[in-house]
């Protein structure tokens, strides 16, 4: 955050994050999500970078967090991305046994919305 200053806010007790696991708190109107990674604590912006999905609904694996939305994947000590969206798409993530026995429809449609979030630019996340 550029030209402002940092306070320290309690915004929850680090007891009640265990590791490996995130919570959801709300500091002066702004969701953040608190991570525990073994024993170290990183605070983060609940929305996506990439379309602004709850982060705390997604999957965190050690330092790495994936959205649960756009699968979008941030390196939560630094917020660098690590992954965009624009690297996944509906064959890659579906076993073929199951994407032969969706509708061609649907199997388009989601060709179509992933063409549509490559278009989106997937942005660092805010730590704090």
């Amino acid at each position: 955050m550029r030209g402002c200053i940092m306070k320290w806010v309690a915004a929850a007790d680090t007891q009640d994050i265990e590791k490996g696991k995130m919570i959801l708190v709300e500091v002066e109107r702004t969701k953040i999500v608190i991570a525990n990674v073994e024993g170290t604590f990183c605070a983060f912006n609940d929305r996506c970078p990439h379309m602004n999905a709850p982060l705390h609904l997604g999957a965190l694996h050690g330092t790495l967090l994936r959205c649960a939305l756009h699968f979008s994947a941030y390196d939560i000590t630094t917020g660098k991305k690590l992954a965009d969206a624009t690297e996944l798409d509906i064959e890659s993530n579906i076993p073929p046994e199951i994407l032969q026995k969706l509708p061609a429809n649907l199997i388009e449609t989601e060709r179509r919305t992933a063409e549509i979030r490559r278009q989106i630019e997937t942005l660092d996340l805010e730590t704090y």
